[in-house]
């Protein structure tokens, strides 16, 4: 896997930033889709994020960026971007801060993640792609309850889903949360999709405790609404990851959590899946 810049992309950022010279600060880590850097180019800090040729994330996430003005600096402003499918990659505003503390208090971790929820999804939603789901297609014990529950599932109401919000795509400042990163993933959604896949990060995180309760209690206050059969948007969460959640520990070794091995993740899924299948 590539470590540094090439000169060719060196080149693109020195002429879509309009600099004379660019260097990597630090590779970031976090996710495994994109190879993702923080740059210097002249003064500024900004990020570069590499896509695998053929991926059309960078022309989603061009579009999503823009109908996030309201969100100001908490989440990433695009500076340029290259769709070719070739060498798809994108250069955005650097947004500030680090990955939640390992140490902070889940209930604290929670509650900033849940508000911060509810202001993504009060974004404007038009033009975005619709990211109904479609019955998982595992096999597992998640997979087959929620297939069999489809029809209960509330899809009346779209709003602006993230598509991927777990703590890894926050940015900190000790207990505050500053920032949200990797838009490229939003879609016009029912909102369970972003609360089911947080609230199963947070037990991913911290096992069998408060913080998903917390998170969506934080969300409904500040949202002002009460999400309709949240165990159903959880066993669908399940239905997602039951098959591969080992293979995240890479994701979460990048936000400083090396401890959640691919057997501590399946151990604390399974033990999370089996309280909601037991509901």
């Amino acid at each position: 896997m590539v470590l540094v810049l090439s000169e060719c992309e060196t080149e693109w950022i020195r002429r879509a930033f309009g600099v004379s010279s660019v260097r990597v600060v630090r590779r970031l880590g976090g996710g495994q889709h994109a190879e993702t850097f923080e740059v210097a180019a002249g003064s500024e800090r900004l990020v570069f994020r590499r896509f695998p040729a053929g991926d059309d994330a960078v022309l989603r996430e061009r579009t999503v960026l823009s109908k996030l003005a309201s969100l100001g600096g908490s989440c990433p402003q695009l500076v340029a971007a290259d769709t070719s499918a070739s060498s798809p990659r994108i250069l955005t505003s650097y947004v500030p801060g680090a990955p939640p503390d390992p140490g902070l208090d889940p209930a604290v971790l929670a509650a900033e993640l849940g508000r911060t929820l509810a202001r993504v999804h009060e974004q404007d939603a038009g033009g975005l792609p619709s990211g109904v789901p479609f019955p998982p297609i595992g096999a597992g014990p998640c997979a087959r309850e929620i297939k069999r529950r489809w029809s209960d599932l509330d899809m009346s109401e779209l709003v602006f889903t993230h598509g991927d919000f777990w703590s890894g795509n926050t940015v900190w400042d000790g207990v505050r949360l500053t920032g949200v990163v990797d838009w490229s993933g939003a879609h016009r959604a029912p909102r369970g999709i972003d609360l089911a896949w947080c609230r199963q990060d947070l037990a991913l995180l911290h096992g069998r405790g408060d913080a998903p309760d917390v998170f969506l209690a934080a969300y409904d206050d500040a949202a002002g609404v009460k999400i309709r059969r949240m165990r159903l948007w959880d066993l669908h969460a399940g239905a997602r990851a039951e098959d591969r959640v080992e293979e995240w520990a890479p994701n979460y070794e990048g936000v400083a959590r090396p401890d959640l091995t691919g057997e501590r993740l399946r151990a604390r899924l399974d033990a999370w899946n089996d309280h909601l299948l037991r509901g």
